[in-house]
């Protein structure tokens, strides 16, 4: 976890840590470790405490991990140790032929961050250099010990209780060489939490951050009180949604969750996602610790019969576009059992985190029609226009009700002589395709987005008239037969 909250709790520069033998050790530790995190924020260096790396099918976890610009990665270990137990003691360092235990995993760790920054970036220079970080014992005590434990632990890697700011950051730097050219934290701490990353776009090619909010609810601890993600349409609530349901997967071996989602398209969506983030970021994903869930129409009640008895986790994806309160009233079912939900929420809830950001907000140009012959002539003409396009730029329609869905699928495949698809809850990628022209209705739309959108005579005060507009990635076509709806 970042610590950029806590620099101002912390002592100046000049401040040096009174190392009384009278103070508690913890006291003692807890000054240490405020000490050692202002002096990696003062360099506009990133700390991360009790680090968990995933990588393929395994986790390490890591008690400390710096990254400072223009040095690179420092790998840590904290050692525990306490002057009153080592007076008198000596150490010896394990070998293949003592066969005793390694007293540092830090050789193979750092094996283990150069291979995941490889393989996420597919070519790395960080430089890595290993350090300790002594809790409790100050230098002089250090210096008063055993030789056995100076020539087991070189003491210009050691970091000790009593140092100052000063003295830890010159320790640091000494350790590895000045780079001219800083090295990029969002390519450095990034790969090492890249389950955690947005994906790379054409204009971020090794990914981005979570904002503020989204890494909030990202690192919101899961209580018998549902967590609830609300914000506005292309806000990034499912892409966040993601991520979460993978770190829980990838800290809680035995977790289970069960992804509740208006479509199948919706679900399909999401893990289709899933699979993506775990490619990029080389982590194994055990999907049959997953289910989905759709309802066969729009606001049917979620049956708590079709969950599995070992699901530890429920999360509901647009929640506003489902029945959800049976299952949530009924605590029996969901005793012990944590719950996430997501969606376009209005009213305010204390428990709820809130996206502001809009991440799709493409540049769209609107086209405004109205013809005497009506809206779907007028479409028609459009579509033609489209027709030596469709194959590389297809285009969605989305009308005001379903009634109207096979009327203009009707007239557009007679007219264009094609197969349109019509959006529903049954829709599946798994049976077809979304090429060409697609038909929906306002309720269904929320798990793709299209190059070219047609909105047929919708009415702009429906709250779902925003996610409409934010469906196409280019242009919009607003065809109206409601002079009024044009002024």
């Amino acid at each position: 976890m970042l610590f950029s909250f806590l620099s101002h709790l912390f002592p100046s520069k000049s401040t040096k840590i009174n190392v009384d033998s009278n103070v508690p050790e913890q006291e003692k530790q807890i000054a240490s470790q405020k000490v050692l995190e202002s002096s990696i924020l003062d360099v506009n260096g990133t700390l991360l405490k009790d680090f968990t790396l995933f990588h393929h099918n395994t986790s390490f976890f890591i008690d400390l991990l710096i990254f400072l610009p223009h040095y690179g990665l420092y790998l840590g270990e904290k050692i525990s140790w306490k002057n009153v137990d080592l007076k008198g003691a000596s150490v010896e360092r394990s070998s293949r032929k003592s066969k005793k235990t390694s007293t540092t995993r830090l050789e193979a760790t750092e094996k283990i961050l150069h291979q995941k920054l490889e393989d996420v970036l597919s070519f790395d220079s960080t430089q890595i250099e290993r350090f300790f970080w002594m809790e409790y014992l100050s230098e002089a005590e250090f210096d008063a010990l055993d030789p056995s434990f100076h020539k087991l632990l070189p003491k210009e890697r050691l970091l000790f209780c009593d140092d100052t700011i000063q003295s830890i950051q010159n320790k640091l730097m000494s350790l590895e060489s000045y780079q001219e050219i800083p090295y990029s934290e969002l390519k450095v701490i990034g790969s090492l939490r890249a389950h955690t990353l947005l994906l790379p776009t054409a204009t971020e090619p090794f990914g981005a951050f979570l904002d503020d909010n989204q890494q909030i609810f990202l690192d919101s601890p899961l209580t018998q009180t549902p967590l609830i993600l609300g914000g506005a349409c292309a806000s990034g609530k499912s892409t966040v949604l993601v991520r979460k349901i993978l770190q829980i997967l990838l800290e809680d071996s035995n977790a289970k969750i069960m992804i509740i989602t208006p479509t199948l398209l919706n679900g399909e969506t999401l893990r289709q996602e899933l699979i993506a983030l775990t490619d990029f970021a080389v982590v194994h994903l055990d999907f049959t610790r997953i289910q989905f869930l759709s309802p066969s129409q729009l606001y049917t009640p979620i049956d708590t019969k079709e969950f599995p008895s070992d699901m530890t986790h429920i999360v509901c994806d647009d929640i506003q576009l489902l029945d959800i309160a049976p299952f949530l009233d009924n605590t029996t079912s969901l005793k012990g059992k944590f719950i996430i939900l997501s969606g376009s929420i209005l009213e305010e809830n204390t428990f709820q985190q809130t996206l502001t950001h809009i991440y799709r907000n493409p540049s769209i140009h609107f086209v405004h029609f109205s013809h005497t012959k009506g809206a779907l002539y007028t479409l028609l003409s459009g579509l033609r226009n489209h027709l030596d396009l469709l194959s590389t730029s297809p285009v969605m329609i989305i009308l005001p009700n379903e009634e109207l869905l096979d009327e203009y699928k009707n007239a557009i495949d007679e007219y264009l002589h094609l197969e349109s698809r019509i959006l529903n809850t049954s829709f599946s990628l798994q049976y077809k395709s979304l090429e060409f022209i697609t038909l929906s209705t306002l309720e269904f739309i929320s798990s793709f987005s299209v190059s070219h959108c047609y909105l047929i005579n919708l009415d702009p005060n429906n709250l779902l008239y925003p996610l409409a507009l934010s469906r196409a990635s280019e242009s919009v076509t607003i065809i109206s037969e409601d002079l009024h709806s044009l002024s």
